[in-house]
């Protein structure tokens, strides 16, 4: 059963049902997708003004207001409380949680500050202080690789550890159900 956020989701990246029936897997691929836009980040901090930039602008903006809400909602409702309830204490997962979060509140901010200057690179406007906007998509490019990196080398391998196949099908489905994506008629 497509929704209307399916349909919306589509227009982005059609997301094959199956692909949840591997959350962790989906995971590692969407921090790949996080990479590619903190280079394109590092492209129009570079030269907002080239020829590509509306088209760069078009696919960071179109990221980060569909997709990167998505994930973090995937990691902060399903993912972060799963592994609260499986990990161990020698897993010392409180920690890294409560800094995950933090800077998920961190980067909302900062990603929302950046949508107004991609919008104007998008209309070929060009963002209002391109310094600025340079500067601030540069700091945003580094606190995403950071961040994947505590994510990619400790979160996703203990997920593999701790979670349950039970877990993992909770959790893809809760993925798929928040992409408006169901595999029931």
């Amino acid at each position: 059963m497509r929704t209307a956020s399916a349909t919306a989701q589509a227009q982005h990246g059609a997301i094959d049902i199956n692909r949840f029936r591997h959350p962790i897997e989906f995971l590692f691929e969407e921090h790949d997708r996080q990479r590619v836009i903190c280079a394109a980040f590092e492209l129009l901090a570079h030269d907002c003004a080239a020829d590509r930039a509306p088209e760069i602008a078009a696919l960071i903006l179109g990221y980060l207001e569909h997709e990167m809400p998505l994930h973090i909602a995937d990691e902060e409702e399903d993912l972060f409380p799963l592994l609260t309830r499986r990990c161990t204490p020698e897993d010392e997962f409180e920690e890294l949680v409560a800094l995950l979060s933090c800077e998920h509140e961190t980067d909302e901010k900062h990603y929302l500050a950046l949508l107004a200057p991609l919008r104007a690179i998008v209309n070929g406007l060009g963002p209002p202080d391109p310094v600025q906007f340079a500067a601030d998509a540069r700091a945003f490019a580094v606190r995403q690789r950071r961040h994947l990196g505590w994510e990619n080398g400790t979160v996703l391998p203990l997920a593999r550890r701790r979670l349950t196949a039970a877990d993992r099908a909770e959790l893809g489905r809760k993925m798929a159900e928040r992409r408006g994506i169901s595999d029931r008629p």
